[in-house]
């Protein structure tokens, strides 16, 4: 029976900060850390195998939150922190999923933004 995305419950929420509430020494042991954090959560939340690959996670968030291509090649590059140009935007990309995962528990589309009103002709 294959798996079927749910909710993050408090106790998975819990578990996820204080899994990423410790010091780092540095900004790639912290991606190492957050992105290990994240597996389970994002293992629950997607509903797919226990065992899945990073990328094959971040590819299922990406498309189930209709990531913009920044934010999924960022989440994709804590796979190989030490590779990446900018780890602080890679940790700051991981620590939103964080985030997202603490307050919506799940991953969904961000909600369009509504339609700026037109501006009124003045006579």
């Amino acid at each position: 029976m294959e798996p079927t995305p749910r909710l993050l419950r408090k106790p998975d929420v819990e578990a996820l900060l204080a899994a990423v509430s410790g010091p780092a020494s540095s900004a790639l042991e912290e991606i190492t850390v957050v992105r290990h954090a994240l597996v389970p959560a994002l293992v629950r939340v997607l509903g797919v195998a226990a065992d899945s690959s990073w990328p094959t996670l971040v590819a299922a968030a990406a498309e189930r939150g209709a990531w913009p291509s920044r934010r999924t090649t960022l989440v994709a590059a804590a796979a190989a922190p030490d590779r990446s140009n900018d780890a602080e935007a890679v940790l700051d990309a991981l620590w939103d999923l964080v985030r997202e995962l603490n307050e919506v528990r799940t991953i969904k589309p961000s909600p369009s933004p509504s339609p700026s009103p037109s501006p009124s002709a003045s006579p």
